[in-house]
């Protein structure tokens, strides 16, 4: 019988076993959920995990005795309740003060990239070093008084928020030195800037004033409304939005083909469920019919989104990833021209924690890649502060450390991004898909939108293995998978975000 409290691993016996001493209860303090904790090793991919509460101690226990690093839901000051990791710790019988681990680790983690990043010509400045001095002397007072509970909690809270202000600071810096120096030697960017767009034309287009935010259409039509019955294809759609981008001389993107989640498949496709082979072949015919007939006019296919990130269809994860690879090689043998990549979502695999499958994304990604299918590149879903297939809140410090780990694919990247606007009830919005209010900061609004989204699409445009940058959401007027999400309100004005998307085009962008 499984005990409450714990998620059960069922293949390995439960090998290493980590302790950590929990903050009192305080009933002005939001309480993170500790479920949603999870260890990494060497390779930074979550193992599975089963935590307990009980008496104040977090105990975690692993199919590993190797050293590793907790991430864990932490409340810090303007940035919500994002998961915080510690520094990597080594198994020992004694329960570690969790709050000065998570200040030891994330003063560590900026500490280290501001020493790189300076060794590569960064500028600091004294706002960085002041607030880095004041995250070291508070941990200072933190690891020196454990035995002071109160002092001691009060002291790593003061360290982790002055260096998660520090983070920010340090990415602001980083931000504006790469642009500069980038444009410095171009007059702008070759990096495509685009919004989803999944409907024939329409008001919102007009709205959004497409040609003069983007340059670039990424153009979404899912399976099921391209086969709404199996074998009989309607590709209206898809030939007005490609005539569309053309005349108004916009960069193309179309996919994905295959999206591996319910919503996005034909309903006709549940006849064969469990049938691997099957829906293998399925998806093989489709993928041709479609690159076939528009080669040489589509130059960039995403072909397949969320491969081998959870159960669908009665598929295994190796029939996913099976799925996936046929999906390139007929696409490559139909369009031998086209550029093809794979998307994936949640990318920091946190999910892996409670999940039955073996391979992250990173190792799906690497795997494809190091079979010589013809990958040219990997689209990463950020959907921060959602619930799945959004990812848990991070600050813009993780998602920098994110997609430099992703450029070791040594392939270019490509972005999607939505960020909520508000937290309330949207009746356009996938139901299955809420967001996590206790996630955002208090003031979770259209502002609040535009600042963080400002910030992480600078920050990606900044990046030069970044090939392009899409929005995922035009308006919240159609229906959408992510609440809130769009750029548009449902009247069709434009929010906060949408004016510093166009300067940003203006004066970046080719």
């Amino acid at each position: 019988m499984p005990v409450a409290g714990f998620i059960i691993l069922r293949r390995k016996r439960i090998m290493g076993v980590m302790k950590f001493r929990l903050p009192p209860n305080d009933a002005t303090r939001k309480e993170p959920d500790y479920r949603k904790a999870y260890f990494t090793g060497l390779d930074r991919t979550p193992g599975r995990l089963a935590v307990e509460l009980r008496n104040g101690v977090l105990t975690c226990m692993r199919e590993s005795t190797e050293s590793g690093r907790l991430f864990v839901p932490w409340p810090i000051e303007g940035y919500g309740m994002p998961l915080v990791g510690t520094a990597t710790l080594a198994e020992r019988s004694a329960p570690y003060m969790l709050a000065v681990e998570l200040a030891r680790g994330k003063l560590n983690d900026i500490r280290n990239q501001v020493s790189d990043w300076i060794q590569l010509g960064l500028r600091s400045s004294p706002e960085l070093e002041r607030r880095l001095g004041d995250a070291q002397k508070a941990f200072v007072v933190a690891a020196t008084n454990t035995d002071r509970v109160q002092e001691c909690l009060q002291a790593a809270q003061a360290s982790l928020d002055a260096a998660s202000s520090a983070g920010d600071i340090l990415m602001d810096a980083y931000t504006s030195q790469i642009l500069q120096s980038r444009l410095s030697s171009t007059s702008r960017l070759p990096t495509h800037l685009g919004c989803v767009i999944e409907e024939p034309p329409t008001k919102a287009t007009a709205a959004l004033d497409w040609a003069g935010t983007f340059n670039m259409a990424h153009i979404n039509v899912q399976w099921k409304q391209i086969a709404p019955s199996e074998g009989q294809y309607r590709w209206d759609l898809l030939d007005s939005l490609l005539s569309w981008s053309r005349k108004g001389g916009l960069a193309v993107e179309v996919g994905p083909l295959i999206e591996f989640r319910y919503g996005a498949l034909p309903d006709w496709l549940a006849l064969w469920e469990g049938d691997g082979e099957t829906i293998s072949g399925l998806v093989a015919e489709f993928v041709q019919q479609i690159v076939q007939r528009y080669r040489g006019r589509v130059p960039f296919w995403h072909l397949v989104h969320r491969p081998a990130s959870g159960d669908i269809l009665g598929l295994t994860e190796e029939e996913q990833i099976r799925i996936t690879a046929r999906a390139i090689q007929v696409a490559r043998q139909a369009d031998p021209g086209a550029q093809l990549a794979i998307g994936i979502d949640r990318p920091w695999a946190d999910w892996m924690g409670s999940s039955h499958f073996q391979l992250g994304p990173l190792h799906v990604c690497d795997y494809l890649l190091r079979a010589d299918l013809g990958l040219s590149a990997i689209a990463i879903e950020m959907a921060p502060g959602f619930s799945a297939p959004g990812s848990h809140m991070r600050d813009l410090f993780e998602f920098s450390k994110l997609l430099d780990l992703y450029s070791l694919l040594n392939v270019p990247l490509s972005v999607w991004m939505a960020l909520p606007s508000a937290a309330g009830p949207d009746p356009l919005a996938d139901p299955a898909v809420h967001v996590e209010a206790q996630q955002w900061p208090a003031s979770l609004d259209e502002n609040l939108q535009a600042a963080w989204g400002a910030k992480w699409l600078a920050l990606a445009v900044a990046k030069p293995y970044v090939r392009s940058v899409s929005w995922l959401q035009s308006t919240d007027a159609a229906t959408h998978l992510y609440p809130h999400a769009g750029l548009l309100r449902a009247d069709q004005t434009a929010k906060p975000l949408l004016p510093w998307m166009r300067l940003l085009r203006k004066q970046t962008l080719a």
